[in-house]
């Protein structure tokens, strides 16, 4: 006999970012009954704690859902690995701890540009506001009380602080915070860290909410399919331990599931293309041509340099004194490079005359490596080095999701068409030529022994290109999916409501129309923030 269903107001499918922030402000009054459903479990394993765990965390299945791309001919037909958070919190509990804002101008053009009224800096500098726990920057800007423990890395060490001292020398002067509202030029890291400590939307947001009498967590519970009554939304499908489970929403079904298995729960729901759905015997409630198209993502380059005078993560972890080093400053101090997933400072810069907004981000890393990205091994070169990582902020290349079946536990079809708009392989070119240029500069040049990858002898665009297309990665960063809009290829609206779906919202990365920075995570927090805002209005109002 199948279970009996329970009912709730509002269902909650995924607790990620946005989940996390949603299942928090729903509760918060206790008038509303809320269920979150989790995919992963609740796992508190060490290395999902502190910083530089992300390390063994990437190279295991532990936590993650290990999604593959089809082979991109745009990167020499290399399918790229994408790592997404198998556990509470999502991956927001697995993800590289970045706390960027974003830029302002691209949540005016979200505002202004692309059709989407009250999501302009101005309308959501107050939301990050809210959600920050920050001692530094202006109190009139950062936030003081929030529910994420954000902090700056420290101590400035000698690397970070002549990579900043470069960039300057470049002509990008370092912010004070690059979260403040001016985000050109350097800065120091600000992190999703508290005492050392990973501190996610799971410990901000999740496990306060868990303590109030008016939120279930179910963990271990995979979406099959949205339920109907009707044409309105009115619950979840959903297996959980080889049982088939109902439950029902008498408010709202909102999907967190993120830029992947959001899309997917809405297709194995029967809402998107028509004739995709047709084609794998899915009956159409919903036709929404955009539901898996817009995918954008941030692809990651590497200059790596040879130094002399710093040390750092190349014969550090090797060596077991500096390694117990490091380790007994994380004890005691909770700083240092234990504190943070490998990357210190940064810089976001403009490649060319004339440019409204920062092209390519600058990342300092205190490592190098013929393969970082390797799914399976991190191998790190011998001697002393330091990578300059290169990203463009607005890649126009586009991609998409889709199911290959109408199997709920199959894995989709990604399709991110890596670099295939020929603007986005000028801009990486032109973001390689500047990294040449910081690390030439005389706080860096002095220390450079010789430049390992691309390496000197490549110089002309061509040799360059042939580089970045062989060897560049992700940075998984995926929005898109279900972007939002007023247009015909959007899937929500401005308030995340399904086009054409009572009852049916989207809050994640998702809905994203474009990328607002060069980290996600802070904006797919605020797609929760801002759909509990919506939500609770328009449940006072009616």
């Amino acid at each position: 006999m199948p279970p009996v269903p329970e009912t709730f107001d509002f269902i909650i499918v995924g607790a990620g970012s946005a989940g996390c922030a949603l299942a928090y402000r729903l509760t918060e009054s206790g008038r509303y009954r809320v269920l979150l459903l989790e995919a992963g479990e609740d796992d508190r394993w060490i290395w999902l704690r502190i910083p530089t765990g992300i390390a063994k965390v990437l190279v295991g299945e532990r936590a993650l859902w290990r999604y593959t791309t089809e082979s991109e001919p745009g990167l020499g037909h290399r399918p790229l690995f994408w790592p997404r958070g198998r556990v509470t919190g999502g991956t927001a509990t697995v993800n590289g701890m970045f706390w960027v804002r974003g830029d302002p101008a691209e949540y005016d053009r979200w505002r202004d540009e692309l059709g989407n009224p009250g999501w302009g800096y101005a309308d959501v500098a107050p939301v990050f506001q809210r959600m920050e726990a920050y001692a530094g920057g202006d109190p009139a800007v950062r936030g003081r009380e929030g529910p994420l423990s954000i902090t700056e890395y420290n101590p400035r060490d000698p690397l970070t602080d002549a990579f900043l001292r470069a960039c300057a020398q470049a002509g990008f002067p370092e912010s004070p915070d690059y979260n403040g509202g001016r985000y050109f030029g350097g800065g120091v890291m600000q992190l999703s860290t508290h005492r050392g400590f990973r501190f996610g939307v799971r410990d901000g947001y999740l496990y306060p909410a868990m303590k109030r009498a008016n939120l279930k967590v179910i963990t271990g519970a995979h979406a099959t399919r949205v339920l109907f009554e009707g044409a309105r939304a009115a619950g979840v499908e959903y297996r959980r331990g080889g049982v088939l489970h109902t439950a029902r929403a008498t408010r709202e079904t909102i999907l967190s599931a993120g830029s992947i298995q959001s899309p997917q729960l809405l297709e194995l729901s029967g809402i998107g293309q028509a004739a995709l759905l047709a084609r794998h015997g899915i009956a159409v409630r919903q036709h929404l041509p955009g539901v898996g198209e817009n995918l954008r993502d941030h692809l990651q380059a590497r200059l790596m340099v040879e130094v002399r005078g710093f040390k750092t993560l190349n014969t550090i972890l090797p060596n077991p004194l500096a390694r117990l080093a490091m380790g007994a400053r994380w004890l005691m101090l909770r700083n240092g490079l234990m504190s943070v997933p490998g990357a210190t400072a940064h810089a976001y810069v403009t490649t060319q005359p004339g440019q409204r907004q920062p092209d390519i981000k600058l990342q300092l890393h205190h490592l190098t490596s013929p393969d970082e990205r390797n799914p399976k091994k991190i191998v790190l070169d011998e001697r002393d080095g330091f990578s300059i990582g290169v990203v463009q902020q607005q890649p126009a290349s586009r991609g998409s999701i889709h199911i290959r079946s109408a199997d709920p536990f199959a894995a989709p079809e990604i399709r991110a068409n890596y670099l295939s708009a020929p603007g986005d392989i000028d801009a990486f070119i032109r973001g390689m030529r500047l990294a040449r240029r910081v690390t030439q500069q005389p706080a860096l040049a002095a220390h450079v022994v010789r430049e390992l990858r691309p390496g000197p002898a490549l110089e002309s665009d061509a040799a360059l290109e042939d580089y970045i297309r062989g060897t560049i990665f992700g940075s998984y960063h995926q929005v898109g999916t279900c972007r939002m809009g007023r247009d015909p290829q959007a899937v929500v609206d401005p308030h995340l409501r399904v086009h054409g779906v009572p009852g049916l919202r989207v809050a994640d990365a998702s809905v994203m129309p474009t990328i607002p920075a060069s980290n996600t995570n802070a904006a797919s927090i605020l797609a929760g923030e801002k759909a509990a805002e919506f939500i609770l209005a328009e449940a006072a109002s009616g």
